[in-house]
């Protein structure tokens, strides 16, 4: 009655979601794209890089700045027509308008430019790559979940044969051939099968409620009802390590982004050494006013829109900047930036030895995988044998309930060694299928 218990505690969960959708992998992968919170922050930092390029750009546009002010002078003030001291109250205004434009700065502005462009271009790659990183972290937590239902049911099974074994064992004790030594030792692995299947169960809850909480799940945990199939995939040809990294390191974005990012070092080395060239500046002002102290011949005020056509005031001018001795900061910044173009490089050869020393081992462990499922197959094929013949051998008094036991605990060990084993290959040919370019869940 126990294992009923346990299967109607099973389905009284997956019950309140059959109207739901049946959740498979990809499916928690595509719902934690959207909604995880580590991504969306990524996206802002995509847009934010988005809005650096087309400020980087605006350098080139000239610069306009505008000016007017308006003054009540009372008491003694100077005239700004003759600059003497008068001793009248006036009203005056004045206006001015400014240009400045770089002509040139050693092509700062372009190394700017690119430099933003290819951080921006870096910031993709780094969403791409957070995106990636979560997918395989979704997958983790499936297959959790998945072996921890396995196990679950594999316990059942192992429960349902120690039950049958009770069963026919107290029969045979009722009528005098076994006796109660071995019922109890029975009983009492019977027992621990049923704390066994209790502990895959809250496992399995647990492992469950990780993927919610990296899937940033917004309904309880009932709503979301896993469905688990064993697909089978061709027969891939992965070929040989060195042949996978080549055609990953291509695709690979953790790779690509620093790859940018050491070329936008390279372009900030350029716009620092920019600061030893002279700047040439363009400038252009229009300026113009008007005071009441302004008169004509007969002492009338000119009118204002006279004063602004007669005081109205242009130049343009170039002025160039030498920089000389600046505490040596200019220099000190190139160093700087050379030591940056270095660490970028560093990184970038780290990265690419990591890599493809993850991409050998896992392509070595797929194969090892492989082999191991192959063998496992047959051990539990060989284990299901061994335990049909050792029970009928206990039914005929031949080994006694330790023996029976023992290949029981075998068969289960067995079963759970080869889900294992499968789990495990099944994530590392995603991530080989991943590193050929393969993206699986789209």
């Amino acid at each position: 009655m126990k294992k009923w218990t346990y299967i109607v505690l099973f389905i009284s969960i997956s019950s309140t979601v059959l109207a739901q959708d049946n959740w498979q992998l990809n499916d928690c992968i595509n719902y934690a794209l959207d909604h995880n919170l580590n991504i969306i922050q990524s996206t802002l930092e995509v847009k934010n890089s988005d809005i650096n390029v087309k400020e980087a750009k605006w350098k080139y546009a000239p610069s306009f700045s505008g000016n007017i002010n308006g003054n009540f002078n009372a008491g003694r003030s100077i005239d700004p027509n003759t600059n003497g001291y008068i001793n009248n109250q006036f009203y005056n205004n004045f206006g001015n308008l400014n240009m400045n434009f770089t002509v040139f700065q050693g092509f700062k502005l372009k190394n700017e430019m690119q430099f933003q462009k290819y951080q921006q271009q870096a910031a993709q790659y780094n969403l791409q790559n957070a995106q990636e990183q979560l997918v395989f972290e979704i997958m983790q937590a499936y297959y959790d979940v998945e072996y921890f239902f396995e196990l679950w049911k594999i316990a059942q099974d192992q429960i349902e044969l120690s039950e049958k074994i009770v069963d026919r064992a107290t029969t045979q004790k009722e009528v005098g051939l076994k006796a109660e030594a071995d019922v109890a030792e029975m009983n009492a692995q019977l027992e621990k099968e049923r704390l066994l299947s209790i502990q895959a169960f809250n496992n399995m809850m647990d492992a469950k409620a990780n993927l919610i909480n990296k899937m940033n799940f917004e309904e309880s945990m009932e709503a979301l009802h896993l469905t688990f199939t064993n697909t089978a995939h061709k027969v891939r040809d992965f070929g040989s390590a060195e042949d996978l990294f080549s055609s990953f390191q291509l695709t690979s974005s953790q790779i690509q982004s620093q790859y940018l990012i050491l070329k936008s070092s390279e372009k900030q080395l350029l716009a620092t050494k920019a600061n030893y060239v002279p700047q040439i500046t363009m400038s252009a002002s229009l300026n113009t006013g008007y005071s009441q102290t302004n008169r004509d011949p007969e002492n009338n005020i000119i009118p204002y829109s006279d004063q602004l056509s007669n005081n109205l005031n242009q130049t343009i001018g170039f002025s160039m900047f030498i920089p000389i001795f600046q505490q040596n900061t200019v220099r000190l910044n190139v160093q700087r930036a050379k030591l940056n173009r270095l660490q970028a490089d560093n990184q970038l050869q780290k990265i690419r030895t990591e890599t493809k020393r993850i991409v050998g081992n896992d392509l070595r462990e797929w194969k090892a995988l492989k082999a191991e499922i192959t063998q496992g197959e047959k051990v539990k094929n060989s284990t299901i044998v061994a335990y049909d013949v050792a029970l009928q051998k206990y039914e005929e008094g031949l080994i006694d309930i330790i023996n029976l036991l023992t290949v029981k605990q075998k068969l289960g060990q067995a079963e759970l060694d080869l889900l294992l084993a499968r789990l495990k290959c099944q994530t590392k040919e995603r991530l080989l299928m991943f590193y050929q370019g393969d993206k699986f869940w789209l």
